[in-house]
């Protein structure tokens, strides 16, 4: 039977509208949750109204799942883990005791209170710099850094000219994309090192987001000078959600000390982090997750954090740096210039872009990310999502991380010619759409790059789509039709079609912006 492109779409959607219309099993749940609802939104468009979203993925999205109006999805909104949190009724509680003083209000107290209270007091000595997101530290932290360090216009020697590199460099386990855009834009170079563990097949290997340590040291060895700081991301959301080990943390807070350099932590989700810790790591399981809060971070001299996800809350950012480190010794200009920039681009130093309400919901926040009942169904509804695919054969990357199931494209179309050149991530998400859940390629395209005409794929190389589970928003049945959704498309991949770009390929950070069309 020849395919055809309509043809191919119009069979899927067919064995998708067969998985919906069957009647749902009785599942068994041992356990019940650790909360209850309090409120509930209905959707605005049924699961059975596939043309309509074929419609809008194609015409107005244009197979962006970024662009896709978010009141159109009738099942999981898995894009992002960011700032897509039900807040408790406790953090509601506290907003509406909101302080709104332009200077100095009374959350802005509470929450420097709070950062001692949940990161250890090592940090009663630090400056915290509030930004609307953990995007905008980061912009602010790397932009303030290339000045001091002098970075613009400064490349490696004996580069080639057509594609020189900058001269200094920022190591990490996994930089994130925006983290990886902030410090390229300003003349840096990111580079990552996974850890060997995370390349083996082993679902017994409980710490793959750890950083290479022989590759860490190799580059302070060898090019330590172009080194201005060494940077952690817990948990490693690029690696696939993977936690950091203790031990980890602690070898890379040696080897900086050795050279005299400030390590920094992406701390987005540093409470799942501690719970994978607590859980696996020999010697934590008498360890209060406050405790290990403050063991992890004492190995710190700053860090930063997305308070939308590990704060609870649906916008906010810290930069958090301590006032006599390595850095601020080097370069004492550092905290007045990163003061000036807050002020300038997001607002007074007291509230730093945000409410005075969303400081009290942040510190409520930090209090229950702390609680071990939070975190055990936090986490173990995240590894019961990925259970579920597994039983239905999709390959995904295991174990599973605390915030995300992260699915293989490699493995998944593996056996279908040019699936890169086709972009097929892409293709599934967009299918995926369809079906009425989000999920969002984290892969050769988001990571890849158009250089000379010829589609670069990321080193070391990733390829994944990622299911991100918003905190306390979905039930396990929710979660268990997206997994059923994809498990129709995995046993039809053949079916899914490759894509084309029709527009942004040559962009940085392309994924967010270009547009697609389905292609056989």
């Amino acid at each position: 039977m020849k395919r055809t492109l309509n043809g191919n779409i119009r069979y899927l959607i067919d064995e998708l509208r067969k998985l919906t219309n069957q009647r749902c099993e009785l599942g068994r749940y041992y356990r019940p949750r650790a909360y209850r609802n309090g409120a509930v939104r209905f959707r605005y468009l049924s699961i059975d109204d596939y043309e309509k979203r074929y419609e809008i993925t194609v015409k107005q999205a244009h197979l962006n799942v970024f662009k896709f109006p978010a009141m159109m999805l009738p099942g999981c909104d898995l894009l992002s883990d960011s700032g897509t949190t039900t807040m408790t009724m406790e953090q509601w509680s506290q907003l509406l005791l909101g302080d709104e003083a332009y200077g100095s209000n009374e959350g802005y107290f509470e929450l420097l209170g709070q950062v001692t209270d949940t990161f250890g007091p090592g940090w009663r000595e630090s400056e915290v710099y509030i930004f609307h997101q953990g995007r905008a530290c980061e912009h602010a932290l790397f932009h303030i850094l290339s000045e001091q360090i002098g970075a613009k216009g400064k490349y490696a020697k004996g580069e080639s000219s057509d594609n020189p590199l900058p001269y200094y460099i920022i190591p990490n386990n996994g930089h994130f994309d925006t983290t990886e855009a902030n410090v390229a834009s300003n003349n840096i170079l990111p580079v990552n090192f996974f850890c060997e563990e995370y390349y083996r097949d082993d679902p017994n290997s409980r710490f793959k987001g750890n950083i290479d340590l022989a590759a860490l040291e190799k580059l302070m060895s060898e090019r330590g000078e172009r080194v201005p700081l060494i940077y952690l991301t817990i948990t490693n959301n690029t690696g696939g959600g993977q936690p950091v080990s203790m031990a980890n943390i602690r070898a890379v807070r040696k080897i900086a000390h050795q050279y005299g350099k400030p390590l920094f932590i992406d701390s987005a989700r540093f409470a799942e982090n501690a719970w994978f810790i607590h859980k696996y790591e020999e010697g934590y399981k008498q360890k209060s997750i406050k405790e290990i809060f403050h063991e992890m971070f004492e190995n710190a001299d700053g860090f930063h954090i997305s308070c939308k996800k590990d704060g609870l809350v649906n916008m906010g950012g810290m930069l958090v740096i301590k006032r006599n480190c390595p850095l601020t010794e080097k370069y004492p200009r550092m905290l007045d210039a990163l003061t000036d920039l807050q002020i300038m681009t997001e607002a007074h130093p007291t509230y730093g872009g945000l409410t005075g309400r969303d400081l009290k919901g942040l510190v409520e926040g930090f209090r229950t990310v702390e609680k071990l009942e939070y975190l055990n169904h936090r986490v173990e509804q995240v590894q019961r999502f990925g259970e579920s695919m597994v039983r239905l054969g999709i390959p995904i990357l295991t174990p599973v991380g605390g915030h995300a199931v992260y699915i293989k494209v490699d493995e998944f179309f593996n056996g279908i010619k040019d699936a890169d050149e086709k972009f097929k991530g892409i293709g599934l998400t967009a299918m995926l759409l369809i079906a009425g859940h989000r999920l969002c390629e984290i892969g050769v395209y988001a990571f890849g790059k158009k250089h000379n005409g010829k589609e670069i794929p990321p080193n070391p190389r990733v390829n994944y789509v990622r299911a991100a589970v918003p905190r306390l928003a979905y039930e396990d049945q929710d979660l268990c039709a997206a997994a059923e959704a994809i498990g129709v498309l995995y046993l039809n991949k053949e079916m899914i079609p490759g894509v084309k770009v029709s527009r942004g390929q040559d962009l940085g950070l392309r994924h967010f912006k270009s547009d697609f069309e389905f292609c056989l």
